[in-house]
């Protein structure tokens, strides 16, 4: 069968934004002020009980109260909003359809399967639908304490709320064309955006001006400007979960050539989209290792651990102590990467998966059933396992 190519055109294309958030940093506001601003027939999705009305002085749109909250539930609602014409859909919160998937799979890792197919049909009718799309999601929340001496003891002056990742599916940035966290002063920072004139940046309460930068890139008579300035501000998204230095003492040179060929743990994009603090660490002798000297069994099982669970290369050191020691300097493993047994690479790695699905907040239990699943499908290829395990989180 012969294909045929046609010249790509911005005609017809449709907006997928989310903004995410702690509580109270504006999500449901600023979906209500954009959509007004870029579309004249406004519908919203309300998973919050109606809280959208408390807006409805402000802004002119239709609201639905959803009571249930599977993938099926919000399937239909984006349908009734196709069939009602509305220029632009809110989804004010989608973070509760991933509740009710995380309700419905239960402590039964096995119901994945029969949830993964539900959850697909709801982000493809997302992407494919005829509505400008602006999902809210809730987020993960830490706190950034200030603090001053005060007689002279440190006293906390100010906590300010701070989000992190949204609370949604791993990887559900890659569905959307614009993805910004908002904090609690309404200030907007993208995290991702197919728009180059606002990727990256930061803006404090967006409106009409932030509205009309996504206005002029969807629009299709927009000029090509190939040597368009591309902005590249590096942003942090979440400072306060930035990993610490690892002190140089600490490294031992063999484990640190699992991280990294030239002496530094790279930066590693995560399955959210963002991007792991360049952790530096001690050079190693050869900064060119041969490339046809393939890894032995271990650093192979932990670069792919690292690369996964973005983990500094001190946790296999950390982990290998606990579990088997450390030599005469007390500071370095007892066995190491160049002369380890395949059971205590087995064990180093298997206790750095349940700490990484642990802080991810799945319980020992849940967490061990991950692993034995994928090990009996992937026995002693770590590198497959743990890739096995995060597409399992990720549906």
């Amino acid at each position: 069968m012969t294909y045929s190519f046609q010249q790509a055109t911005k005609e017809n294309i449709k907006l997928r934004m989310a903004l995410y958030g702690p509580p109270g940093c504006g999500k449901t506001y600023t979906a209500l002020q954009l959509a007004s601003i870029l579309g004249k027939k406004i519908g919203l999705i309300d998973t919050e009980y109606g809280s959208s009305r408390k807006y409805a002085n402000l802004f002119d749109f239709k609201s639905l109260e959803l009571t249930k909250f599977g993938p099926s539930q919000y399937y239909n609602a984006i349908e009734s909003a196709e069939e009602s014409g509305f220029d632009y859909l809110i989804i004010d919160s989608l973070s509760h359809a991933w509740y009710a998937e995380l309700d419905a799979v239960g402590s039964d890792v096995r119901n994945w399967a029969r949830i993964r197919p539900i959850e697909r049909q709801l982000w493809d009718k997302i992407i494919s639908s005829s509505c400008h799309i602006i999902a809210t999601m809730r987020s993960k929340i830490e706190y950034d304490f200030n603090t001053a001496e005060v007689g002279g003891k440190q006293k906390i002056t100010s906590v300010r709320k701070i989000g992190t990742a949204p609370i949604q599916k791993e990887g559900s940035e890659y569905e959307l064309d614009i993805c910004g966290l908002l904090d609690d002063q309404n200030t907007l920072t993208i995290s991702k955006s197919r728009c180059p004139e606002i990727s990256n940046g930061i803006f404090p309460k967006p409106g009409k001006k932030f509205a009309e930068l996504i206005q002029t890139w969807l629009s299709d008579d927009t000029p090509v400007n190939r040597n368009a300035f591309m902005p590249a501000i590096n942003v942090p998204v979440n400072p306060v979960a930035q990993q610490p230095q690892v002190q140089k003492s600490q490294v031992q040179p063999e484990l640190a050539a699992v991280a990294s060929s030239n002496g530094h743990v790279s930066q590693i994009a995560s399955t959210n989209g963002h991007v792991a603090t360049a952790v530096e660490t001690k050079p190693i002798a050869n900064p060119q290792p041969n490339p046809n000297k393939p890894d032995n069994p271990a650093k192979a099982a932990f670069k792919a651990l690292l690369a996964i669970t973005q983990q500094q290369i001190s946790k296999v050191i950390e982990t290998s102590i606990e579990l088997y020691g450390a030599d005469e300097s007390g500071t370095k493993p007892k066995f190491n990467s160049e002369n380890m047994t395949a059971e205590q690479i087995k064990a180093v790695c298997e206790a750095l998966m349940r700490e990484w699905l642990g802080l991810k907040g799945y319980t020992a239990e849940l967490a061990q059933n991950l692993i034995d699943i994928s090990t009996s499908r992937y026995p002693g290829q770590y590198a497959a396992i743990a890739k096995d395990i995060a597409n399992q989180l990720e549906f």
